[in-house]
């Protein structure tokens, strides 16, 4: 496998000790569907998330793990470990080059959950070597990976699943029906926030050290800059990195603007304008601790991210949320339920005193209250396997969330810009801006460029 087509042998796998050709997979553009009674599953990336989606997944009696892939040795064996002694059978086989779990004949379909930097790679490379994809949010680390991997699914004809899981939910299905169907009038204001305090101390500031001895920190890297070691940039901590991930933006934003974009039927707004820094919390960080998005969507709506780090005062009495404005009522929203707060209309004391009497009118909305049973990632790992057999998209398809990601990116390359930016969702660039659309790309270390699809 050349450079041009992904990872180089050299630059991935020296230090890991594959013998030679174990990943060298054919490009294969279609498969058969799973077996109608086993699926047979890899795990790429078996860190904290990668073990959460486990607990779900394990629970499937269809689901098979066969292989297990990370570059911390640690985290492989361990997981590796678990699968077999909750599943029973044959343990799987644990490796540092997810590639070659990609040889395997007897591997159905993967499940990505590595840091987001390593999302693109690795699904890109599943897809051509006819295998379908679960793949954890935000879907890439920057538009032009997005714009990759939806290119590999629908080339190689895979089924590639995001785990932006609230569209799932019940709860959130239910509210995103009741705005459709106007139940709080026309929409034309949203907001999203996620607020906690963790100033000043953060996660700290540590000096660079060593890698531990096992783990392939270059591999870690992968298409990241070269930098030293820094348990701070590691496991958990890479999110609020702009080298491996958005800060807060990506890490949460992804999911609240998901619902926004889902309730508007909108691929992405046109434009973005973002304010903040990092003002309250004094740790390694390179992403803002406080921020503020303000999206303008055809049909005249406005949405608002806010996030802050400083302080926890909560919104409408929660930490984080979404907060639907119409002309009849408001419709706010969190993983543990959402709800309908009717309207009323003002006495317009400024224009009654000079316009005397003016129209009014009633408000037919009423109050509605859902409780929520879970975040939606059940069904979601449901659905996802239901469509290995029946080949359909699943209802966070990579195309779908590859614009909600996208949400995410404008407010970052708005906020590094520090100025107000104009977004064509169709063209996916930034009109006549030059400057803006350099930072829909990065560069890629050698050895380590976006597979050509």
């Amino acid at each position: 496998m050349t450079s041009k087509q992904g990872l180089s042998r050299r630059g991935f796998v020296g230090s890991v000790g594959v013998a030679a050709g174990a990943a060298t997979f054919g490009i294969r553009t279609s498969g058969a569907s799973p077996a109608q009674d086993r699926v047979r599953l890899g795990l790429i990336g078996a860190g904290s998330r990668g073990n959460q989606l486990l607990s779900e997944f394990l629970k499937r009696d269809q689901v098979q793990f066969v292989a297990v892939a990370d570059v911390d040795d640690t985290h492989a064996n361990e997981t590796a470990e678990r699968i077999h002694r909750e599943k029973g059978g044959e343990r799987p086989e644990s490796m540092r080059d997810y590639r070659k779990m990609l040889d395997r004949d007897d591997l159905d379909a993967v499940v990505i959950a590595t840091p987001d930097h390593w999302h693109a790679h690795p699904t890109i490379h599943a897809c051509q070597a006819g295998k379908d994809v679960y793949v954890e949010k935000p879907l890439a680390h920057n538009v032009v990976e997005g714009q990759a991997m939806f290119k590999a699914a629908r080339k190689y004809e895979r089924v590639v699943g995001v785990g932006t899981q609230q569209r799932s939910s019940e709860n959130f299905r239910k509210a995103v029906e009741s705005i459709r169907e106007g139940k709080i009038g026309r929409v034309h204001w949203i907001q999203t926030w996620n607020f906690e305090n963790i100033s000043p101390f953060g996660m700290g500031v540590t000096p660079d050290s060593e890698p531990p001895s096992h783990i392939d920190y270059d591999a870690w890297l992968g298409p990241a800059p070269l930098r030293p070691f820094n348990i701070n940039r590691y496991h958990l901590l890479f999110r609020w990195f702009f080298d491996y991930a958005g800060g807060m933006m990506s890490d949460w934003g992804v999911h609240l603007n998901d619902i926004a974009l889902w309730a508007l039927d909108q691929k992405g707004p046109t434009t973005v304008n973002t304010t903040g820094g990092i003002w309250t919390v004094k740790d390694d960080r390179d992403t803002p601790d406080t921020m503020q998005v303000v999206y303008e969507f055809p049909g005249d709506c406005v949405l608002t991210y806010s996030m802050r780090k400083g302080n926890g005062y909560p919104m409408n009495g929660h930490g984080y949320g979404i907060l639907f404005c119409g002309t009849d009522g408001t419709l706010f929203i969190d993983r543990s339920g959402h709800e309908i707060f009717p309207d009323r209309m003002a006495e317009p004391y400024g224009i009654k005193l000079i316009k005397g009497e003016v129209p009014t009118r009633s408000i037919p909305t009423q109050a509605e209250q859902f409780k929520a049973q879970d975040d939606g990632l059940p069904d979601h790992v449901t659905d996802w396997l239901d469509c290995l057999k029946t080949r359909g998209r699943p209802i966070c398809d990579v195309e779908v969330t590859h614009w909600s990601t996208n949400t995410t990116h404008l407010g970052n390359i708005s906020y590094l810009l520090g100025r107000k930016l104009t977004w064509d969702s169709e063209t996916e660039t930034f009109p006549g801006d030059d400057e803006a659309n350099r930072l829909l790309s990065r560069p890629y270390r050698t050895g380590y460029e976006l597979p050509e699809v």
